[in-house]
C-alpha cells in the first residue's frame, strides 16, 4: 500500500491510459472543471471537442493533462473520484489503486456538471414541486403535504395472502420487510376506493425527492395509468420519450448519456405506476409481442407491461397501486402492501391536522365517538376528508359543528360534498349566511342545473368508459367556465402531449360514480329499464387479464376494448348510490328539489 500511494498522479495516467480511454464515457464535467481551475484553456477545450469519437476525446484530455503536470494529473484523477455518479465505471479501478486524495487536491473546487447528475437533481426539483401540495381532492384548494399527510395501516402479506403484520411508515416499503418474492421486482399496493393509495405514493415521491428516502435509487419516474389511455390505437412511442416527455428532460444531453445510464444501470431507477385498474381491462389476451428493445417504438401501454414484467430495464424497481381485487400474478409481485384505513389514533391525528384549534378538535371527535357509523365510514381516508370538509363548512357558514344524524351513509357523505361544492356557486358572502338555518334543498335547487350538468358528464364518462373529458364534452354536457372551479372536476392538461385545449377529471372516481348514479334519477326522458342497465353489466361474468400474460394488445391496432363498462367495482358503487338515492326517494327527502313525478316515476 505504501508503494502504491507514493506513485505519482502522472504515472498512474499513463499506465492506466486504455483503462481510462475505455471506461471515461463522459468528457464534459472533466472539460469544465479543467477549463474552470485553469489546468486547460478554452483553445485546449475546443480541441478536444472537435476530435473525432469519444475514445479520442479521452485519449486527447489524458494528453493535455500530462502536459500540464503532476497538479493537473492529480486533479484529473479527483474529478473521478468526486462525481462517482457519473464515472461508476471507475470507482472499482480507484479502490484498487488505493487511492486516497491529498488535501492539498481536496481544497480544489469540483462542480458536477455531469449530465446524469444534472438530471438527478432536476428530476428531484420537479418531483418535490409536483408533491408538495395535495391536490387530489379539490381544484381551488392547496395544502401542504406536510400539513395534511397522516400514515394509515400498511399490512404486508405473503404470496399465500397470510398477514406478516405492518409496516411503520412509507419509507419502509422500499425496504426486505415483507418481501416473499426476491426475484421480482413489483411492489404491489392494494386497497378498497379511498383508502389513500394515490397519495401513499405521493409522500413516497416527496420523500425521494428530499432525499428522505432510504434507497440508492438515482431515478424516480411517476405515471397515473389513467394516462395509457389517452393515446390513439396507433400512437407509438420510444422508451426514453416516455421516461423523458411525462417527467422531465435531461438538459445539456447531446449523447444521450442519462437514458444509455439507466439502461446500463436499471437498478437505478423507480417507477410509480398508481390505479393498475383503472386500465387493466383494456388489456386482451390475444397475440402481443414482447418488447425487449430499448430503441424499439412500441404503444404506451406495451412499454408499460414489459417494465413491469421486466422485459424492459430489467432490474428496476416497481410501485404498483390498484384497487382491491385487481389479478396480478404473484411471480412479478415483490411484496403486497394493502392499506387499511385509519385506526383509532390516525384518525385522531388527522382531525388535529385539520382542526388545530382544541375546541373545534374536541367538538369532532365527540360527534365521531356519538356515532359508530360515521366514525366507521371516516376509517377509509377519502370519506374522512369529505366529513371534515363538510364540518368545515357548516361552521364557515352555519357556525356549528354538527352534521345532520341521519348523515351515516355513504350516499348521505357525498351528497354533503355536493352540498359543499353547490355552495360555492352562491355569490352571498360567507358572513351574511352564518348563523343561519341550513338548508341543503335550497343550495340544491339554486345548483342544479350545475349538478345535472356533471352528473350528464359522469354518466356518459362511465358508458364510454372515460375518465379524462375534453373541453368539448364538458361543454356539450352545458358545463360552464365558472362551474369547473366549484371542485367536482380538476384539471389534468398535463396528460395533453399534443397542445390540445385542458382536459379534466372527477376529484376521484367514487365521485363519477355517485353522479353518474345521480344522472339516472333525474334523467326522465330514459326508460325505467335503462336504471337497470350496470346491474346487467355487473352481473356478467368476464376474462380477465393477468401480469404479467404475454399480451395486452388484441391482434388488431385497437388498445382500448369496445365494452364501455369495464370496471365491475365502478358500477358496483353507481348501483349502491342508486339504491341509496331512491331510499331518499321513498323517504321524500329528494322531493324538495325534485320533481315527484320523477322520483315516483324512476322508483
Amino acid at each position: 500500500n505504501h508503494v502504491v500511494e507514493e506513485v505519482s498522479s502522472l504515472h498512474i495516467l499513463r499506465y492506466h491510459r486504455e483503462l481510462l480511454v475505455s471506461r471515461v464515457k463522459s468528457i464534459q464535467c472533466i472539460l469544465d472543471n479543467l477549463l474552470a481551475s485553469g489546468f486547460l484553456c478554452v483553445e485546449d477545450v475546443e480541441i478536444v471537442e472537435h476530435t473525432t469519437t469519444k475514445t479520442n476525446q479521452v485519449r486527447k484530455i489524458l494528453e493535455l493533462v500530462q502536459c500540464k503536470g503532476e497538479e493537473a494529473c492529480e486533479y484529473f484523477i479527483y474529478i473521478l473520484y468526486k462525481v462517482c455518479d457519473a464515472y461508476i465505471d471507475l470507482q472499482p479501478w480507484l479502490k484498487e489503486i488505493n487511492y486516497k486524495p491529498k488535501d492539498s487536491v481536496q481544497a480544489m473546487k469540483v462542480v458536477n456538471t455531469d449530465p446524469i447528475s444534472r438530471y438527478c437533481e432536476k428530476l428531484r426539483h420537479e418531483i418535490g414541486r409536483d408533491t408538495c401540495f395535495i391536490m387530489s381532492y379539490g381544484q381551488r384548494e392547496e395544502t401542504m403535504l406536510e400539513d395534511l399527510y397522516t400514515d394509515t395501516q400498511m399490512e404486508l402479506f405473503d404470496d399465500r395472502n397470510e398477514s406478516l403484520g405492518f409496516l411503520e411508515s412509507p419509507v419502509e416499503l422500499l425496504g426486505e420487510q415483507g418481501v416473499f418474492n426476491p426475484h421480482a421486482e413489483t411492489i404491489y399496493v392494494t386497497g378498497d376506493a379511498g383508502m389513500g393509495k394515490s397519495i401513499l405514493l405521493q409522500k413516497l415521491q416527496n420523500l425521494w425527492s428530499k432525499r428522505e428516502l432510504q434507497t440508492d435509487i438515482m431515478f424516480l419516474f411517476k405515471f397515473r395509468c389513467r394516462m395509457f389511455s389517452t393515446f390513439r390505437d396507433t400512437d407509438e412511442i420510444s422508451l426514453r420519450d416516455l421516461l423523458f416527455k411525462y417527467n422531465c428532460y435531461p438538459d445539456q444531453d447531446p449523447d444521450n448519456e442519462v437514458f444509455n445510464y439507466i439502461v446500463r444501470f436499471p437498478e437505478k431507477a423507480l417507477f410509480t405506476f398508481d390505479g393498475f385498474d383503472e386500465i387493466q381491462e383494456e388489456l386482451t389476451l390475444m397475440n402481443v409481442p414482447e418488447v425487449v428493445s430499448p430503441e424499439e417504438r412500441a404503444h404506451p401501454l406495451l412499454l408499460l407491461i414489459n417494465i413491469l414484467c421486466g422485459k424492459l430495464l430489467n432490474g428496476s424497481q416497481k410501485v404498483l397501486t390498484a384497487r382491491t381485487g385487481t389479478p396480478v400474478q404473484s411471480r412479478v409481485i415483490r411484496k403486497k402492501v394493502v392499506l387499511r384505513g385509519f385506526s383509532p389514533v390516525h384518525l385522531k391525528t388527522y382531525a388535529h391536522l385539520h382542526f388545530k384549534e382544541q375546541e373545534h378538535h374536541n367538538l369532532v371527535l365527540v360527534q365521531l365517538d356519538a356515532s359508530p357509523h360515521l366514525s366507521g365510514l371516516c376509517s377509509t381516508p377519502l370519506f374522512c376528508w369529505i366529513v371534515f370538509k363538510s364540518f368545515k363548512h357548516l361552521y364557515t357558514m352555519h357556525d356549528t359543528f354538527e352534521l345532520p344524524e341521519t348523515c351515516v351513509t355513504l350516499t348521505d357523505i357525498f351528497l354533503l360534498l355536493s352540498e359543499v361544492f353547490l355552495s360555492r356557486l352562491s355569490l352571498h358572502p360567507p358572513g351574511i349566511l352564518k348563523r343561519s338555518t341550513r338548508c341543503s334543498s335550497e343550495t340544491f335547487k339554486a345548483g342544479l342545473k350545475s349538478f345535472a350538468a356533471f352528473a350528464k358528464l359522469a354518466f356518459q364518462g362511465m358508458e364510454r368508459g372515460h375518465l379524462i373529458f375534453n373541453q368539448e364534452e364538458i361543454t356539450s354536457c352545458g358545463l360552464m367556465e365558472e362551474d369547473l372551479l366549484i371542485g367536482f372536476l380538476r384539471p389534468v392538461s398535463q396528460y395533453d402531449a399534443c397542445g390540445s385545449p385542458a382536459t379534466f377529471e372527477f376529484l376521484h372516481k367514487t365521485l363519477q360514480s355517485f353522479l353518474a348514479a345521480f344522472y339516472l334519477v333525474l334523467d326522465d326522458q330514459g326508460p325505467v329499464s335503462s336504471l337497470l342497465k350496470f346491474f346487467t353489466e355487473c352481473s356478467r361474468t368476464r376474462q380477465t387479464f393477468c401480469l404479467p400474460c404475454a399480451s395486452c394488445i388484441s391482434g388488431s391496432s385497437a388498445v382500448r376494448g369496445k365494452d364501455p363498462f369495464k370496471s365491475k367495482e365502478h358500477l358496483q358503487f353507481a348501483n349502491l348510490f342508486l339504491c341509496g338515492l331512491f331510499w331518499f326517494c321513498v323517504c321524500g327527502n329528494f322531493c324538495t328539489f325534485i320533481q315527484k313525478s320523477i322520483c315516483k316515476v324512476r322508483h
